[in-house]
């Protein structure tokens, strides 16, 4: 194979300025003789300066890993939404969805998917003031009441959208269901406090007129989002909204291993039942809700430098390098242990599939990755990068075709749905893809400036 040298500044800034040269800790992935194909980066290219390891081969990944969830989670279904294959309701779709589509659609630069999959959300999901929460294959409601972190998610991403239509990045489009981009974000984030996803507290409820000052899904907590909301919308306290859910985070049982509950107490008890869509351990393991945690607050200690995000985020790396490091990505217990050995899904692809709940993999690893990319040493940087390449096969998901240990960690067994997601959001923040919009364009253009050196391989 010829080794070819790629000099590019990104798809949108190219957009913003010419390039100039910045630190990344450089570094390749486990295999970098694996062969990047398929899909050209079309990624915005919107530098704030965040360390980065691996670049152009996770930029590679993240557009190509884009285009198969397109391919798999939403072109192969008629509602224009992205769909759960392998739920315990096959070929569903929920609000999370629409947060998570709109999200990798505004990163990846994909204007034409970002709209699709928020008028299929408005067309079928939207009630009057949130989305409910899941449809079936053909679109129909089954489950009604609002999930707040699609609502927020979805509400950052219309921002994010209108910032790039104002710096002639994006075209003007408006939606004849729900008006502009600003508008309809407006819209939700008064919906949120209208129908008590925020509560007079200031606590994140996980659901309209659902939990809140009796229990609530650290899961969902979104600080740095709610600091953005608040330079749109100065008729609600957002900056309340931060505060109490960094208060509700420092008393959680597991706060000094960074390892947060799935549901809680505001004041840090458990909240003793099995909530929520996951109920797994009646909430009382970091699981596939809480491990997003580590994401939500990364994004804040690299967005605004928040010093409660980086104190939790170091109990994390601490813990986790005391673990092992990237290789003891999994989930755990509040208390440091590995969740039980013998407990599997049973509910996967409609009851039909089962696979271990503990869980090696490229959603795992990816999650524990923001903390690291957050307030971990370059080491740590690079053996997470190295780690996370074990689960890329250089095509178009995320994952191993056939577990290499035989196990259930295999692409036959994996959702196909979440963890694609959160290892994308993973890669992401190890590739410096993940910034926050409104500062990047608003920066002085030699601070935005960057460029990036990509190894690709052709046959």
């Amino acid at each position: 194979m010829i080794l070819k040298k790629i000099f590019f500044c990104g798809a949108l800034l190219a957009i913003l300025s010419s390039c100039a040269q910045d630190e990344a800790v450089a570094v390749s992935p486990a295999e970098p003789e694996k062969t990047l194909k398929s899909y050209p980066n079309t990624l915005l290219d919107l530098s704030n300066g965040q360390r980065t390891v691996d670049e152009g081969y996770w930029k590679n990944a993240l557009t190509n890993v884009w285009e198969g969830i397109k391919k798999r989670n939403l072109d192969s279904y008629s509602t224009g939404l992205i769909h759960r294959p392998k739920s315990e309701n096959p070929g569903d779709a929920v609000s999370e969805g629409v947060g998570y589509g709109m999200l990798l659609a505004l990163f990846s630069n994909d204007q034409e998917t970002f709209n699709q999959i928020w008028e299929a959300g408005n067309s079928t999901m939207w009630s009057g003031c949130y989305y409910n929460w899941q449809v079936d294959e053909s679109g129909k409601v089954v489950g009604r009441g609002a999930a707040t972190d699609a609502e927020e998610d979805i509400a950052l991403a219309l921002i994010f959208a209108a910032k790039l239509v104002s710096a002639g990045k994006w075209t003007e489009y408006t939606s004849s269901i729900q008006g502009s981009y600003l508008t309809h974000a407006q819209t939700i984030l008064d919906c949120m406090w209208l129908t008590s996803q925020i509560t007079e507290y200031g606590t994140v409820a996980p659901g309209a007129g659902w939990g809140g000052e009796s229990f609530v899904n650290p899961g969902y907590f979104s600080p740095a989002w709610y600091k953005i909301f608040a330079q749109y919308d100065s008729a609600h306290d957002w900056q309340k909204v931060v505060d109490r859910s960094y208060e509700i985070l420092g008393n959680s049982v597991g706060y000094s291993l960074g390892l947060i509950p799935d549901w809680m107490t505001p004041e840090g008890g458990y909240a003793g039942m099995g909530l929520g869509y996951n109920s797994y351990g009646d909430g009382l393991y970091c699981f596939k809700d809480a491990i997003r945690t580590l994401w939500r607050v990364a994004i804040d200690a690299l967005w605004f430098d928040e010093p409660r995000a980086k104190t939790l985020l170091t109990n994390a790396v601490n813990f986790i390098n005391s673990a092992g490091g990237a290789s003891a990505a999994n989930f755990y217990q509040t208390d440091g242990t590995l969740i039980p050995e013998e407990d599997v899904w049973t509910d996967l692809a409609g009851g039909t599939m089962t696979r271990t709940r503990r869980e090696h993999s490229h959603l795992t690893i990816g999650m524990w990755a923001t903390a690291v990319a957050a307030v971990g040493s370059d080491d740590d940087m690079k053996a997470f990068s190295a780690e996370l390449s074990k689960f890329y096969e250089n095509g178009d998901y995320f994952g191993n075709a056939v577990d290499p240990l035989g196990g259930t960690e295999d692409t036959l067994h994996n959702e196909m749905y979440f963890d694609q997601f959160l290892g994308w959001f993973g890669a992401s923040m190890l590739s410096g893809s993940f910034v926050n919009v409104i500062d990047a364009i608003d920066a002085p253009a030699a601070e935005a400036e960057k460029l990036y050196t990509d190894l690709s391989y052709e046959e």
